[in-house]
């Protein structure tokens, strides 16, 4: 039995299969022809709705905030864009090791099937696209520099994520648009593996001293310690949360999306118990809709500055180059 009553669940009964677009040791090339589709699918769906919503991506200035293996920042360069920057803490496409091989890898395999036969360099180095290692609360642009901003999972894990809305504001023109996927903490999957025990939504039910309390009888202290540690890095809001912090910016919301998971539905029916013993402030949908896709317009409260952001500067030292192989 555990905290909360109920029978315990295998944690892997919450894994639900999805196509992973993160190259793990050992993918066959299946893995990356999956990973490349679902990478140019994503991309093609963020571009076209932009267009729907007003935007022009002829001489616009794009931003992606959290760009990770920066292949969306790839695509969308191939846009007759001004400029394209993505920005994260970690750059895997420049690094020198097998996960930057991995990630690069997987940005050739998205060229090709884009009919494109440059190798990753050639890209970099005729469009305009630029990285920078930087961090989403303390950008380093000048104010209005984009029109549009984007930024898919990151959300979940940047801190202060108050900081970082208010840098996002910042950096983007009035009238400019943002677009957020954002992975919910409370779903069956949103504290990640690292929070997955075998209590069905423990990161929803158990207070932090109750998790660390079950995890440590169930796994030993080291790895209770691990998993704690990791969850203290994930923003653990609610969709009511998410949608006041994100409502009470310089935005005019223009499209709010929260999807259910059919899966994590069944899981609910299957253990009914979960709903009857949430954390304060938790509500059952919570557990269910597994991401909230958001498209913004920064308000323009002010008349345009004369200020000349036609080339939004990034220092030289914060743009990695490629190893020598990639």
């Amino acid at each position: 039995m555990h905290p909360k009553g109920g029978e315990r669940f295998p944690r892997t009964g919450a894994l639900c299969p999805r196509v992973s677009v993160r190259p793990k040791l050992g993918w066959s090339d299946e893995d990356y022809s999956a990973a490349a589709d679902r990478k140019l699918g994503g991309s093609h769906k963020i571009c076209s709705e932009f267009l729907q919503w007003g935007g022009t991506l002829d001489g616009a200035q794009v931003l992606e905030v959290g760009c990770g293996s920066g292949i969306d920042v790839l695509l969308v360069g191939l846009y007759p864009v001004r400029s394209v920057v993505g920005i994260d803490l970690e750059l895997p496409l420049f690094e020198p090791g097998e996960r930057g091989e991995r990630t690069r890898g997987l940005a050739r395999e998205v060229l090709e099937k884009r009919q494109l036969r440059d190798h990753v360099r050639e890209v970099l180095e005729s469009r305009p696209i630029r990285f920078a290692i930087m961090d989403a609360t303390l950008m380093g642009f000048p104010d209005d520099s984009f029109d549009f901003l984007w930024s898919r999972a990151a959300m979940l894990e940047i801190m202060p994520l108050e900081k970082a809305l208010t840098e996002m504001a910042r950096v983007v023109r009035p009238g400019g648009l943002i677009y957020h996927n954002i992975h919910p903490y409370f779903w069956i999957r949103g504290c990640y593996k690292t929070g997955l025990v075998d209590i069905p939504w423990a990161h929803a039910r158990l207070s932090p001293a109750e998790f660390r309390r079950f995890a440590t009888e169930s796994e030993g202290e080291a790895t209770a310690i691990r998993r704690c540690q990791g969850l203290k890095t994930l923003n653990q809001f609610t969709l009511r949360q998410w949608r006041k912090m994100i409502g009470a910016g310089p935005f005019e919301i223009l499209e709010w999306k929260e999807d259910r998971c059919s899966f994590a539905e069944r899981l609910l029916e299957e253990h009914p118990d979960a709903k009857d013993s949430l954390l304060e402030g938790v509500e059952p949908r919570d557990l269910i809709h597994g991401g909230i896709k958001v498209w913004l317009r920064k308000k323009d409260h002010r008349a345009n500055e004369d200020e000349d952001v036609s080339s939004v500067p990034v220092d030289d030292r914060s743009s990695p180059k490629l190893p020598v192989k990639g």
